[in-house]
């Protein structure tokens, strides 16, 4: 996965473009990374004269994703002759990079910019290791926060106050598999949860004791499912989490269990199989070997037609039917924060509003689209180069509504919130695999997400 590992789920489709390559252990991924502390820059203006000022971005992106951060940064240069960029290439694990951003702090050389994978922005804001920006957010800024999505706004916001702006949204929606429905002998896609269960199971094939095709399947997905559940911040008015006794969180870990019933060793096997393909943008609905999953734009956008171009014109996309109203996803997204005791934080946050498309909308909305991405604002959206690619693969038009939906929610910024996600991903991965029940599951997020 190209775009920063996450170390999260083992099935965690990519934010950005690909977030973190769908599978792998945070362990392993962690001890993967701990090897690359090489850093490389890039910087695409002349040399700087004195007064022009220098920021520096550290990402965690490779392949693709790079190339455009890189035609952002010339463009951003082109456009703004007072200020330079160099990009730094760090290690793409969460607890690599984290590290590694804390020393710097610690020692008062950070970078101005650091996009980090979300779930330490709350940890971050909590401890006073990155700057509030609000401060910034008066002149030509002063309705920069209205002009987010509104999710995307709260998912930057800490008691009250705006810590990270997205560069990026991501949005989540059901691929389905169309020859694998009509050969299912089903007419058009779910509606109903109960509809998705009936339709997927109708597609597995296990043929000689092993797996060759697979229905739905939803990992251990449980945070980014919960929006459809009405289970994204089961939180008391004391600010403790309390998932086992929110009605909703049960209602969806108990679905996540019903598919236990499916092989687990077989599915991560096909699963890590197809996801070594094609610079890991292949994946088993991508090589039509799944009838639905759960992703972003990238899935068709990017992936499809990178790794398997005969799939184009086979797919189409619905908002997932979970218990609320649709559409909805989560909040959730690629951000940029700006870490204490950074040398340029007026600069970076020009660059970081820049990014994200504010007054910058006609060059977001022709980069967007090759990286698969939802801008992190509505008017992006409007733009003559967005509103093409909307034209050219009209199942995106599902992925938009969903970004202003009330049904839509981002996680409350919480000083353990990494904690959380991380407990989420281990229950759920613990209960299809029949080692944890429902109840305890739920149970165990509570107390790591309160520890």
């Amino acid at each position: 996965m190209e775009q920063g590992e996450m170390g999260w789920a083992t099935r965690l489709p990519n934010p950005l473009r690909s977030l973190r390559r769908r599978r792998g252990t945070r362990l392993a991924s962690a001890i993967a990374a701990a090897t690359l502390v090489g850093v490389t820059g890039l910087s695409t203006a002349p040399p700087a004269s004195a007064s022009t000022v220098n920021i520096t971005w550290w990402t965690m992106w490779s392949g693709q994703t790079l190339q455009l951060l890189h035609q952002m940064i010339g463009q951003f240069e082109k456009t703004h002759p007072g200020i330079t960029v160099t990009e730094e290439n760090i290690p793409s694990v969460a607890t690599t990079s984290t590290a590694k951003l804390l020393s710097t702090i610690a020692a008062g050389d950070p970078p101005d910019i650091f996009t980090e994978w979300w779930p330490e922005i709350g940890s971050f804001a909590a401890n006073g290791d990155i700057v509030p920006m609000n401060q910034f957010l008066t002149g030509k800024y002063s309705g920069f926060e209205k002009w987010m999505w509104p999710i995307a706004a709260q998912g930057g916001t800490y008691n009250h106050k705006l810590y990270a702006v997205p560069m990026s949204m991501n949005s989540w929606a059901l691929y389905y598999n169309k020859a694998m429905l009509k050969a299912a002998g089903i007419k058009s896609p779910p509606k109903t949860l109960a509809q998705l269960d009936a339709d997927s199971a109708k597609e597995w094939i296990i043929k000689h004791g092993k797996l060759v095709q697979m229905g739905f399947y939803p990992g251990n997905y449980f945070l980014f499912f919960a929006p459809e559940f009405g289970a994204t911040n089961c939180i008391t008015s004391a600010g403790k989490y309390d998932y086992a006794t929110c009605k909703a969180a049960q209602t969806e870990m108990n679905w996540l269990a019903s598919f236990n019933k499916y092989p687990y060793g077989q599915i991560q096997a096909l699963i890590t199989a197809e996801g070594s393909v094609a610079g890991g943008q292949t994946d088993p609905f991508v090589a039509g070997k799944e009838g639905f999953v759960f992703s972003g734009p990238w899935e068709g956008a990017q992936n499809v037609p990178v790794a398997n171009p005969k799939m184009e014109g086979n797919f189409g996309v619905v908002p997932f039917p979970g218990t609320v109203p649709v559409p909805s996803t989560i909040g959730q997204g690629n951000y940029n924060i700006i870490p204490k005791g950074a040398a340029h934080p007026k600069q970076a946050f020009e660059f970081i509003s820049w990014l994200a498309g504010y007054g910058n909308q006609n060059f977001t909305a022709s980069i967007d689209p090759k990286g698969g991405w939802v801008p992190a604002g509505p008017s992006v959206t409007k733009a003559p180069a967005y509103q093409a690619w909307l034209k050219a693969n009209p199942w995106l038009h599902g992925f938009l509504p969903e970004m202003s939906s009330p049904y839509s929610a981002a996680p409350e910024l919480t000083p353990t919130q990494s904690q959380l996600f991380n407990a989420m991903d281990t229950a759920a991965d613990n209960v299809l695999q029949k080692i944890m029940t429902p109840e305890q599951a739920l149970k165990y997020i509570d107390q790591q997400g309160n520890s």
